[in-house]
């Protein structure tokens, strides 16, 4: 059994979470527009990331479900998005991550 300390998720230092942070990323980043999620980046010197829900995606239980699919693919390819400031906007749900997946990375940052 393997007992580590170590957390595998994101650190709390990373996620944006003040209004101008946010608002910042959003008039300057760069806009990449998928169906279901529209990715703002913007090249900084923190490597820093939010995840934003749409209230038209549906109830509390699928806007989380979509904040967890897209943390995750954040986290599986973290080193993409380093010294960067990135908001992933999630517009839809769609419950298939390996699809999810290979959309983001598709995007050439």
């Amino acid at each position: 059994m393997m007992n580590s300390n170590k957390k595998k998720g994101l650190p709390r230092e990373i996620i944006l979470k003040k209004n101008r942070e946010i608002d910042n990323v959003f008039s300057s980043a760069r806009r990449y527009n998928g169906h279901v999620f529209t990715l703002y980046v913007l090249p900084s010197q923190r490597t820093r990331v939010a995840f934003m829900v749409s209230k038209k995606v549906g109830n509390a239980v699928k806007r989380n479900r979509m904040k967890r699919l897209f943390r995750e693919i954040y986290r599986l390819n973290r080193e993409k998005y380093e010294s960067k400031e990135v908001i992933f906007y999630i517009k839809k749900f769609y419950d298939q991550y390996h699809k999810l997946s290979v959309q983001v990375n598709e995007i050439d940052l």
